[in-house]
């Protein structure tokens, strides 16, 4: 079957058991935390279980929507094996937000008898209720309207909330303290895609004039150290922190007085984490994939400037290169004040 926006659809049983998985991709698991609400909000008799690759159940590790973690594996043998066990729990329903072949075929394996997915090629096949997503919405709210498949009429979109618990918190602002000191804005520049990142020369414009006024402290992306050291290197007394496991980045980061970050998953953490966060986007449409304007001290700045080359990843960086150090900083001016009652220092 496919379908847009869901009618009506059956609803499971009272006690059963709902798998969601999204298998990676750390900010798009954030994406999904609205539905994970939703769903334990309308249906607080279910049991939710989350399949994901192990840095996403990380990152779930105290999310309280979550009753049951599965960590997806790598390889035939091993994915035969978690197949398996899925099939033994007997979901009533599964729903897949990644639709990738290796996630369809184990939603499949599942033998729920609702499961939900996108029409993609032939893994629509995998799902009983294959939809087309509709143009134009974000991406929560297409998450959002994956809940019809269960008979539930899918609410307005809400901002993702990352509980990360009181002792990563206060372990993330004593390790601020020690590292960086005094409250300052955390500023993240590597992205798993090079073209969605800021061109130096700007970046480390931008990273002076906030030591100046704010206080900065740089992050180190773990596979992407160049930027934010090629930076470091330019602004003398600038403080660069070193990589850290996933726990304590999002305990520094919970700890920030602000964070400034290219498109990619500290992006959304910050948004989850509730810190006022500035997004540069560059390739990818902002109006989908951060759409948090609405929520709270959260803003982007998109030069809205397309180019083939940027949009299809090669390293281009004119959209990026057109985003002005003058609009990041006012951008970052409005969510400071705007989030001027958010306590920075306090689990």
């Amino acid at each position: 079957m496919s379908a847009g926006a869901f009618g009506p659809g059956p609803e499971p049983p009272v006690g059963a058991r709902i798998l969601v998985s999204r298998l990676r991709f750390l900010g798009d698991i954030i994406l999904s935390l609205p539905l994970l609400r939703a769903l334990r909000a309308a249906r607080p008799d279910v049991e939710i279980h989350y399949l994901a690759e192990a840095p996403g159940l990380e990152l779930l590790r105290t999310q309280p929507e979550v009753d049951v973690r599965w960590q997806a594996p790598h390889g035939f043998d091993a994915g035969l094996v978690c197949a398996r066990a899925l099939h033994a729990q007997h979901f009533a329903a599964a729903i897949d937000l990644f639709c990738n072949p290796r996630s369809a075929l184990l939603i499949r394996a599942t033998g729920a008898p609702i499961r939900i997915g996108e029409d993609r090629r032939i893994r629509r096949h995998a799902y009983t209720l294959a939809r087309h997503l509709v143009p134009g919405k974000s991406a929560i709210e297409q998450h959002l309207d994956a809940l019809g498949g269960l008979g539930i009429a899918p609410p307005p979109p809400t901002c993702p909330v990352l509980e990360l618990g009181a002792e990563t918190r206060a372990a993330g602002i004593a390790r601020w303290r020690e590292r960086a000191g005094t409250p300052a804005v955390l500023v993240h520049l590597g992205a798993t895609q090079v073209a969605k990142e800021w061109p130096e020369a700007p970046a480390t414009d931008f990273v002076r004039a906030v030591e100046a006024e704010f206080g900065a402290v740089l992050s180190t992306a773990p596979n992407r150290p160049a930027p934010s050291a090629a930076v470091a290197r330019a602004v003398p007394g600038v403080r660069l922190l070193p990589p850290a496991g996933l726990r304590e980045f999002l305990g520094l980061v919970a700890a920030a007085r602000a964070v400034v970050t290219v498109d990619g998953a500290v992006a959304h953490a910050a948004v989850a984490l509730g810190r006022p966060t500035v997004a540069l986007f560059g390739p990818t449409d902002p109006a989908v994939w951060f759409p948090y304007a609405a929520f709270g001290p959260y803003r982007v700045v998109h030069a809205r400037t397309r180019c083939e080359a940027c949009a299809g990843g090669t390293g281009a960086h004119d959209c990026m290169g057109a985003i002005s150090v003058e609009s990041v900083l006012a951008a970052l001016r409005a969510v400071v004040r705007q989030g001027s009652e958010v306590p920075w220092d306090e689990p």
